[in-house]
């Protein structure tokens, strides 16, 4: 009994210690070019429109036109939604140290 009780609990222990990989899917660009459109862009800002996907597919797209912009960061400013179940979700380039 003393024995069956042990193996239970290294059981319950090596389950819990057991650690699981978490990797980053690279976007899949050919998808998002079919569903999302540039609407407006300058230095600071970039404006995207999109259907039928998140935001969050959006954002490492933004992330990259700021980076381009003087290796800045792409945070998320507005989503606003406009005819015909299409949204904009607009992203301002900040500098990296700026909160």
């Amino acid at each position: 009994m003393k024995k069956l009780l042990c193996l239970m609990c290294l059981g319950v222990i090596a389950a819990c210690t057991r650690t699981e990989t978490i990797y980053w899917e690279e976007p899949d660009y050919n998808r998002l070019a079919a569903h999302i459109s540039v609407v407006e862009k300058s230095s600071l800002y970039v404006t995207y429109e999109y259907r039928d996907i998140r935001v969050d597919e959006v954002a490492p797209i933004a992330a990259l036109y700021c980076q381009e912009k003087g290796n800045k960061q792409a945070a998320l400013y507005a989503i606003t939604m406009t005819r015909g179940n299409a949204r904009r979700a607009t992203f301002v380039c900040q500098n990296r140290n700026e909160n």
